[in-house]
């Protein structure tokens, strides 16, 4: 027996009458417009680099940010430009490698809010150095900064997290954690470290409604990577070798990491912790350079 077909007339009939506003689900939740107004962050490191890239995203997106940085004048810098665009920011110096400043830190923030949404654990700093010539001084100097660091600022922070009633931690590892180069050996197993952090306390501050995810960056145009690119005989040249390491082409940007931190703070990522987010324009896909 032959299948009847439906009319086609019969088919826009029995299809719901849709007015020119419909919008899809997809469409009303818009996640590209991502904001995060009433919010408070706080950002380590953000005087310059990816810190301020992140400090400044967030300012975006409507979060009122605390720009944490050793050093006094950059730190104020990144704050004055969130005010100058119109956004809510102050600064608080502290070496998150030191206990006391750190507690310091969380008086300050204690003394103005009564919750923060989001830490963002971006401090650190790299050493190119052979492992023979790289000192034990050194080595704890990494490690403190960059491994010590977030234990300290995450520790410190918590009772302002508990209290948001819903947080997002994220911490700012490397690639180096996952592939790495010669004479970097302190940094990479620093940021190894971070990497394990951030998968265990996603699950001991899951309870409280405390989300940790890790991002990954590759090579980032960023003073650090500027300093780098210094050191070699023909940094042009470097840059040109290095981009072409990526798929992309190009090495990333401060914004890049930012928009991700953005989005990992909003409730878009409620579901997402434990997480580490690679972020490096496909470096990591290459089997050899």
């Amino acid at each position: 027996m032959a299948r009847r077909m439906c009319p086609v007339s019969t088919l826009l009939y029995l299809m719901p009458c849709r007015s020119a506003a419909y919008q899809h689900p997809l469409e009303e939740a818009n996640p590209m417009n991502v904001r995060l107004d009433g919010r408070v962050a706080l950002v380590t490191g953000a005087g310059e680099g990816l810190g301020r890239g992140c400090a400044l995203a967030l300012a975006e997106a409507g979060a009122e940010v605390v720009v944490n940085d050793l050093n006094a004048e950059s730190g104020q810098a990144t704050a004055a430009e969130i005010r100058r665009r119109g956004g809510r920011s102050f600064f608080v110096q502290a070496d998150v490698a030191r206990q006391d400043e750190v507690e310091a830190m969380l008086t300050a923030l204690a003394g103005r809010y009564q919750a923060l949404h989001l830490l963002v654990n971006n401090a650190g700093f790299n050493l190119f150095k052979g492992i023979e010539e790289t000192t034990l001084e050194e080595w704890n100097a990494i490690f403190s900064v960059d491994a010590a660091g977030v234990y300290l600022v995450t520790r410190a922070m918590l009772p302002l997290l508990k209290a948001a009633g819903g947080a997002s931690i994220v911490n700012i590892a490397s690639v180096h954690a996952q592939m790495t180069i010669a004479n970097i050996t302190a940094y990479a197993a620093a940021k190894g470290a971070v990497v394990a952090m951030g998968r265990s306390l996603a699950q001991e501050l899951g309870p409280f409604g405390i989300r940790v995810n890790t991002i990954s960056p590759g090579f980032m145009d960023t003073p650090l990577l500027a300093r780098w690119l210094a050191s070699e005989p023909d940094p042009a040249a470097t840059l040109a070798r290095v981009n072409g390491y990526h798929p992309l082409g190009r090495i990333g940007k401060p914004e890049d990491i930012g928009h991700l931190v953005t989005f990992l703070a909003s409730d878009f990522a409620g579901f997402i912790t434990g997480a580490n987010i690679v972020v490096d324009g496909g470096l990591t896909t290459r089997l050899m350079h």
